[in-house]
């Protein structure tokens, strides 16, 4: 994959960690690797192209320094588009969407501001293709903090919500453009989770999703409403999904209008 400027990243770190860390009690620096994740695997139940047919996907969430109110993370995560062939085949893996992420939770109150960098890359398992995607990202989330992803599994709040803000610099990098193939350049995000039952074990949960992103000359949308049902455990759960794509006209990925019925893990 594409790296993105290393020395403008380590540098917008260290001046958001020399912002915050003062605002904090005195405290030690704190090295938790303190692990989180998940993992889906769906099948689409009203597709009529071979493009759409199973998803797959496996996160990974690592907290890795800690400070008072401050952590910094790493987060991987790679979805796995599988296609339907002719002749018996139903699994093909034809797209993987990589995705590398670090940033930098503060906490404070009830809530959580997060500055994130993303780094994702598309690319074709059958064959080679020329212009393969590529994605760079800066973003900012806030929201309650038992939305936040190592929360979420174990939080009995009746209703969350978060919204991410992000900018898709065009840099060259060795006379390579950061975001090479995408006309991305902002983009809104705003997720929800409203929970219709829960007992200690179970619980059952609707949880909403809206994206748009500006591109050059148009703006993308990809607008999500889930129904998940759980079986939970301390701070895990297994459970179904049922998701329908209510709107999406992104150019890489649109399953507009599709159901995807999935079994869902979360750690």
């Amino acid at each position: 994959m594409h790296l993105e400027k290393p020395r403008r990243i380590a540098i917008s770190a260290c001046i958001f960690l020399a912002v915050l860390i003062p605002f904090s009690k005195p405290m030690s620096l704190e090295l938790p690797l303190e692990f989180h994740g998940g993992g889906i695997f769906g099948k689409y139940l009203n597709s009529d192209t071979t493009r759409f047919n199973l998803d797959a996907s496996i996160e990974l969430y690592c907290i890795t320094l800690r400070h008072g109110p401050v952590s910094t993370y790493i987060h991987y995560r790679d979805d796995l588009d599988m296609a339907e062939q002719t002749g018996g085949v139903s699994i093909d893996p034809r797209y993987v969407h990589y995705y590398v992420v670090g940033g930098l939770d503060y906490f404070f109150g009830n809530y959580v501001i997060t500055g994130y960098f993303v780094h994702d890359c598309i690319h074709d398992i059958d064959y080679d293709v020329e212009g393969t995607p590529v994605f760079n990202r800066f973003r900012i989330r806030f929201g309650p903090q038992e939305f936040h992803f190592t929360k979420r599994p174990s939080t009995t709040r009746r209703f969350l919500w978060s919204v991410d803000l992000g900018f898709y610099p065009h840099w060259d990098y060795h006379g390579w453009d950061i975001n090479s193939g995408a006309d991305y350049q902002y983009d809104v995000i705003m997720k929800a989770m409203l929970n219709l039952y829960s007992t200690d074990s179970y619980g059952l949960d609707v949880k909403p999703s809206f994206t748009v992103a500006k591109g050059d000359t148009t703006f993308y949308h990809q607008h999500l409403i889930g129904l998940q049902g759980y079986y939970r455990k301390a701070a895990r759960r297994i459970g179904l999904s049922l998701d329908y794509n209510l709107y999406n006209n992104d150019p890489l990925k649109s399953p507009d209008k599709l159901w995807l019925l999935s079994l869902y893990l979360e750690f």
